[in-house]
């Protein structure tokens, strides 16, 4: 069936909720471990404990400083050769 499996480098650990920090602690997360060929993952729904939405809350924030990195972005199908 031509499938392939894709994993993440970078969890940013905001979809643990209050217990991992901040959305501000997710992009500095993301940010800590940036370099070439990283794929983050990220939670965009909210944590189901305790409804938090760091992921989401953050998205903006860490495009913003993976750019400001000189970093930017592609879809895994332009990765397959």
């Amino acid at each position: 069936l031509c499938y392939i499996c894709v994993a993440w480098t970078v969890d940013t650990l905001g979809w643990l909720g209050e217990e991992r920090g901040t959305a501000e602690d997710v992009t500095a997360r993301v940010i800590a471990a940036l370099q070439p060929g990283e794929i983050v993952l990220m939670h965009i729904g909210a944590n189901p404990y305790d409804g938090t939405t760091y992921d989401a809350d953050s998205l903006g924030a860490t495009i913003d400083a993976i750019r400001a990195k000189g970093y930017g972005f592609t879809t895994v199908e332009a990765l397959l050769p």
